[in-house]
């Protein structure tokens, strides 16, 4: 029995570790949308482990929006030569915004629910007679 009392105690030291990277790693959500010629896309696009120095080069950083964990938000809206805000590029990082903001909301619920499930299974572990 000290053998599963000792496994339960690091799988515990376990979760909550990565419970706090998981916390730290989701507490600012950030979104930036790029721009780049037609002609260009699918070399920026080709190789990912390459893509921050690809995107350097061939594309334009249009939009930024940064969300810190208690909702501080931060934009970066795009404008044209006139001053006015580039709707087209503005709308579809929006939603881009939108569908991370909800993805976000999701992973929260989940990694939630299973570390609601893992400490009772422990509690339950923990409590079965000797």
């Amino acid at each position: 029995m000290p053998d599963l009392k000792e496994a339960i105690a690091k799988f515990a030291n376990d979760l909550a570790t990565r419970m706090n990277t998981f916390v730290s790693d989701i507490s600012t959500l950030e979104v930036r949308t790029y721009t780049t010629p037609s002609d260009q896309a699918v070399t920026v696009f080709k190789d990912a482990a390459d893509i921050e120095k690809t995107l350097e080069a061939k594309a334009a950083l249009r939009a930024v929006t940064s969300v810190g964990f208690d909702g501080d938000t931060t934009n970066w809206v795009p404008t044209g030569a006139n001053g006015e805000i580039d709707k087209a590029l503005w709308d579809l990082h929006q939603q881009a915004v939108k569908q991370a903001m909800e993805n976000r909301a999701a992973t929260i619920s989940s990694v939630a629910n299973a570390a609601t499930s893992a400490l009772k299974a422990l509690q339950s572990i923990g409590n079965e007679p000797k």
